[in-house]
């Protein structure tokens, strides 16, 4: 299984990469979780927090520690919006369709084992409660370094081209003016 952790020794070896690895991560609990562009825009490393964490409303992130060591354990909140993923069309069956209408929009994420799955009906009610317009993501790997998805309200961005040896784009996004902008970056 793929993790950071093992990237940094592979290629630091033991020694150094744990060193590297601590080092990131302690850069990691500088940061914060989630940022807020022009009071509209939504921006986070994974997915969009449950209601079961403080109803989804933005505030809630005030009470993520800074210090997070064991995130899992230590802020339920801050491991969803790290590990949450959106709901794709082509996984909604009659069963998980049927799960998604009962449970508000979200089901377990059984493509990682942990966190969400959250539907276009959550995302909507999320930004509609929050008063956003839209979600900016990264934490999956898109061949064209970015996706659209869910009515055009979430973006998925990948910054690293050659994920792992493999061969998608990168990109970035541009949020100003109230405009949006997609930026593939060609790392030929």
């Amino acid at each position: 299984m793929f993790t950071f952790k093992t990237e940094c020794t592979s290629k630091f070896g033991q020694v150094v990469g744990l060193k590297v690895w601590e080092a990131v991560n302690k850069c990691f609990d500088a940061l914060p979780l989630a940022a807020v562009i022009d009071n509209k825009i939504f921006c986070v490393h994974g997915g969009i927090p449950s209601p079961e964490n403080g109803g989804g409303y933005l505030n809630v992130f005030e009470d993520i520690p800074h210090d997070l060591p064991d995130p899992e354990k230590t802020s339920p909140l801050a491991w969803e919006v790290m590990w949450s993923d959106p709901l794709r069309e082509d996984e909604l069956d009659a069963q998980t369709r049927e799960t998604v209408v009962d449970s508000g929009g979200f089901v377990n994420n059984h493509r990682r084992g942990t966190a969400y799955l959250f539907s276009r009906e959550a995302l909507e009610a999320f930004l509609e409660r929050n008063k956003l317009s839209h979600v900016i993501r990264a934490h999956e790997v898109k061949q064209a370094g970015f996706q659209v998805q869910q009515n055009g309200k979430l973006l998925t961005v990948f910054s690293s081209s050659g994920y792992c040896g493999g061969t998608n784009q990168a990109a970035c996004i541009l949020a100003d003016r109230n405009k949006i902008r997609t930026i593939r970056i060609d790392t030929s």
